[in-house]
């Protein structure tokens, strides 16, 4: 038979063959097409094979009966959704009570009403194509959430990527160096030591590396210490002199220091002159190596808590964390002649979804920055709020919302940006975090000159998803 252009699919389940003819008969008189099932085995592979939008089911079959259809069907992501009116000559209160448990939208009694048939599929297959349309739009709007998130995961790696790069490359060579000034140090110790001279010209350069490592500022009457000591090594006839002071002073040594205990090296002092300067080399060396990867474990390991990685997803969450590791990752986005100020006070943890609020932050955040240009100041504050939660705001003092969007900031595609810099999906997102995700509330106050962008978050996230959104935040299951 041909399927009818705006008719829907049934699948009448019975293992009586009258009765199953007669309610083909009656739904396609009503211009559906439909599917027949002699057993509720046939019903399972039918629902798995073809698309259904509504069963109408007999219970009392011989195998697998109408119960476990029900059951299998509510457990089947992909067929939960299908509605089923069972058709049953059942009259126990107790079978009906259990069928409506496992899922059945009704129970008709056999033999079937044709009218009541009709008005029941009518309004159940209606509710079946709104429910459709229901989940379209969430598997749309999860489509446009996720897009945002991965646009702004591309700009936060790019950004990342950059910021790490320049502490790599700085650790790469220093390490490098290092590697040339150890074999200059291995080189020279033997020599130096072969020399009469040898013992204290060790002991004097061990001494001035005590005296500058001891943290006490060096006092040296020349205005120029490495002029000084340049001096002083040109008439011990230190060849290299100009190159070799500069790098004693930055260190700590000054000439008065270094003058005594040069005295009477006689042929060890430009060997030993050499030792000490390798090893203060190597011990820059080495600073500048530590500094670099620190800078680059600090971005990591702000990274790592941004994204609350191997971490449950609701957990107690510290907001100023949050805030700093997100200034963390858009510290290469924030221009010099911007200033951002921390305003923190003493706040409770609040149980929330950490790596969510951070892309709120990030939002926030992000927002105010290019609102203010390369000349502003962008102020983030974190106070308690009522009932043990947390307010946190984001404030600018760029030009403000314009009049014509003050109402409309927090909706879908709504921006200020130039096309191709901004989806307008942003504050929509941080909004639904907020408020679907978290039970708080997400508001502005704006006006030339100073925008405040504010976040009021309860002491326990309460999300307000319902079955339909298996995840609250807004994310994927």
């Amino acid at each position: 038979m041909t399927r009818p252009q705006e008719g829907a699919t049934v699948l009448v389940v019975d293992d009586t063959l009258l009765n199953r003819v007669a309610l083909v008969k009656g739904v396609e008189h009503l211009g559906h097409h439909v599917l027949q099932a002699a057993d509720g085995a046939e019903a399972l592979e039918t629902l798995g094979a073809e698309r259904v939008d509504m069963v109408l089911l007999d219970l009392l079959m011989p195998g697998v009966d109408g119960f476990e259809v029900l059951r299998q069907v509510g457990a089947d992501p992909e067929l939960r959704g299908t509605p089923v009116l069972v058709i049953s000559a059942i009259e126990e209160t107790e079978d009906i009570a259990r069928a409506i448990e496992l899922g059945a939208i009704d129970v008709l009694p056999k033999p079937f009403d044709p009218v009541l048939l009709r008005v029941r599929l009518r309004v159940a297959l209606e509710q079946a194509r709104l429910r459709r349309m229901e989940q379209e739009y969430l598997r749309q709007e999860l489509a446009l959430r996720q897009q945002e998130r991965l646009a702004t995961l591309g700009r936060l790696s790019a950004g990342l990527g950059h910021e790490l790069n320049n502490p790599a490359g700085a650790a790469l060579s220093a390490a490098r160096q290092l590697r040339e000034q150890l074999a200059e140090v291995e080189g020279l110790l033997p020599r130096l030591v072969r020399m009469p001279e040898g013992p204290a010209a060790v002991a004097a350069v061990d001494d001035l590396i005590a005296v500058s490592a001891s943290g006490t500022d060096p006092v040296d009457p020349d205005p120029d210490p490495a002029e000084a000591i340049e001096r002083l090594l040109e008439a011990a006839g230190v060849e290299g002199a100009w190159n070799i002071a500069p790098e004693l002073a930055a260190y700590g040594i000054t000439s008065t220091e270094l003058e005594p205990r040069l005295t009477a090296l006689g042929d060890a002092t430009a060997p030993a002159v050499g030792w000490l300067h390798a090893r203060i080399r190597v011990r820059r060396l080495v600073e500048h190596i530590t500094r670099s990867t620190m800078r680059m474990s600090e971005l990591i390991g702000a990274l790592r808590g941004y994204s609350n990685l191997d971490r449950a997803p609701r957990l107690g969450v510290d907001v100023r964390q949050g805030l700093d590791e997100t200034l963390t990752i858009l510290g290469h986005k924030i221009p010099d002649g911007v200033e951002v100020v921390r305003d923190f006070a003493q706040v409770p943890p609040i149980q929330a979804f950490g790596a969510e609020l951070n892309q709120v932050w990030t939002n926030l955040v992000d927002n105010a920055v290019d609102a203010v240009g390369k000349q502003g100041r962008v102020v983030l504050r974190a106070r308690p709020g009522a009932d043990g939660g947390v307010v946190v705001e984001v404030e600018d003092d760029g030009p403000g919302v314009p009049e014509d969007l003050a109402g409309e900031v927090f909706d879908a595609f709504v921006t200020t940006k130039p096309p191709g810099e901004g989806t307008g999906l942003g504050l929509n997102i941080a909004h639904q975090i907020v408020t679907t995700a978290h039970g708080g509330r997400i508001s502005v106050e704006s006006a030339p000159g100073r925008t405040v962008f504010r976040v009021e978050l309860p002491p326990v996230a309460a999300p307000s998803g319902t079955a339909d959104d298996p995840d609250p935040r807004g994310g994927t299951p």
